[in-house]
């Protein structure tokens, strides 16, 4: 099978879980045997899309990597609409454009799509909030019968507009993340797609470097991803400086990367960027992993804190990472501060049944989410597309 994914970064050290899904899907897909090319650009940062890596080829644990330049993007612009959507819950059509067009685009890697489009049995594009992602279907020249949207939808303003509707109902085959994400679609954005499946999401997770046994730290909490508003992060640091505040001995440990670091207070230990051997360390010796974000169509972090055997505390309000606990029993969820604060005083005083849940955690995920299985998945769904 020869397979074209369409992503607007990738790279080993680039933090989002969109670009971690294609970088697990397009190396899982190699080591089975099938022709995978990555269509990308230079950036590695989305907050600037400066041009870091070179343009050209080059290959990346089996997969060959083609990386374009951007050749535009308007930041100001796009903050605009951003700072409006938020205000207002909606924009004019005209503006839903707008907000599109002031993303980061790259011409020489939508001209690569038009011309080598056809020589792949499929070509997979992804994000939905990505306005490259957009282009790049459109312009495929067998759109209908060759592109295939892993959108990664979340219940937000932007999912609302036309155009993410237009992009959702034109192409051949939509693949979902969780049976949640496809409720979204399907039943509250009344979406028709022409073809549709949930195909989930590979996890993988090297734990071979860490002892049989670990030991556990009570007072550790463990956050795992980007520092963004986006990601309730905000929320997260206030609770746990409060809770911390009333006499509780925390602290979260915070990976990842953002503009919204969290405070210089002793209730967090900041760590950036982490390799991969320190951020499955993390995970097997934290009590839990929090997961504020009210936005997820997956939740890679919630999947690899259960392959470390821990536990997981998410927000009530994202259905997905909701749905994953209730399915999994691998963890509790939270609305409130008292939500928030009574689950932390149970996992720490319930510590051999806080690891059972990140036991059944770990089932899940290996039952469901493992990258072979994921893949025997999408070989399923494409022999059905294809009426094979």
């Amino acid at each position: 099978m020869r397979i074209a994914i369409v992503v607007p970064r990738y790279g080993e050290q680039i933090l989002g879980g969109a670009e971690s899904q294609a970088r697990g899907f397009a190396e899982a897909a190699v080591q089975r045997g099938w022709e995978v090319e990555v269509w990308t650009t230079c950036a590695r940062s989305h907050y600037t899309w400066e041009n870091v890596y070179p343009v050209g080829q080059e290959m990346l644990n089996g997969v060959l990597i083609r990386r374009f330049p951007v050749t535009s993007w308007h930041p100001d612009r796009q903050a605009e609409l951003n700072l409006r959507m938020a205000a207002q819950g909606s924009l004019s059509v005209n503006d839903q454009y707008a907000w599109l067009e002031s993303g980061a685009h790259s011409i020489p890697l939508y001209q690569h799509m038009a011309q080598h489009a056809a020589e792949f049995d499929v070509v997979i594009t992804l994000p939905y909030a990505m306005p490259l992602a957009h282009y790049a279907a459109w312009a495929a020249p067998e759109r209908p019968e060759r592109v295939v949207i892993w959108p990664c939808l979340h219940d937000e303003p932007f999912v609302y507009t036309e155009p993410v509707r237009l992009w959702i109902e034109s192409v051949w085959g939509v693949m979902f993340n969780s049976p949640e994400e496809r409720d979204l679609a399907l039943n509250s954005l009344q979406m028709h797609p022409a073809r549709c499946a949930v195909l989930g999401e590979g996890v993988a997770l090297n734990l071979s470097a860490l002892p049989k046994q670990m030991d556990i730290r009570p007072d550790q909490l463990l956050y795992v991803g980007r520092l963004e508003e986006g990601k309730n992060v905000l929320l997260l640091y206030e609770y746990v400086q409060r809770y911390f505040e009333e006499g509780n001995d925390v602290r979260l440990v915070v990976l990842g990367e953002g503009p919204s670091e969290p405070p210089l207070h002793p209730a967090f230990e900041y760590l950036g960027f982490v390799s991969e051997q320190e951020k499955a360390w993390a995970y097997a010796s934290s009590l839990l992993l929090c997961q504020p974000s009210l936005n997820e169509s997956f939740s890679l972090v919630v999947m690899e804190s259960w392959l470390a055997g821990r536990p997981v505390l998410v927000h009530g309000e994202c259905a997905v990472t909701r749905g994953h606990v209730q399915r999994s029993k691998g963890g509790l969820w939270f609305q409130t501060y008292e939500d928030f604060a009574g689950a932390l005083d149970w996992f720490r005083s319930h510590l051999k049944l806080a690891t059972r849940m990140g036991e059944n955690g770990k089932i899940y995920v290996l039952s469901n989410y493992k990258w072979e299985t994921v893949l025997d998945r999408f070989e399923a769904i494409f022999r059905v597309w294809k009426g094979v």
